[in-house]
């Protein structure tokens, strides 16, 4: 499990890393990137998380094959395991902008004071 509707964000997991032009990244901080993406794409109004599956790194280019992943929104409109600002709050308070944060221009979610209402 890489990230949940609860907070947690997988940490130092011993992820295999990648060399890019902002540094070295673990391939795991592309997921925590991507729901950070996510909510700030949809103006703040919902965030992919609940992320699981595998690093498959048998290819060419490392893959995530996730399952099951939940999306969270303040219209908590994306079924059951959408818990609404909860969730995005939860997501918020525990996330760590990486360099794939940065790189992206995503600002920094600070305290997250958009999910509040």
């Amino acid at each position: 499990k890489f990230s949940s509707d609860n907070g947690y964000v997988l940490k130092d997991d011993g992820s295999a890393t990648i060399v890019l032009e902002v540094g070295e990244v673990k391939l795991t901080d592309f997921l925590q990137a991507f729901s950070h993406w996510v909510y700030v794409s949809s103006s703040n109004k919902m965030l992919v998380c609940d992320l699981q599956g595998i690093l498959d790194s048998e290819g060419i280019r490392p893959t995530f094959r996730l399952t099951d992943p939940a999306i969270c929104s303040k219209e908590r409109r994306y079924g059951k395991t959408d818990i609404g600002l909860q969730g995005i709050r939860n997501w918020c308070r525990t996330h760590r902008c990486s360099p794939i944060c940065r790189a992206l221009s995503l600002p920094p979610m600070g305290n997250c004071k958009e999910a509040t209402h």
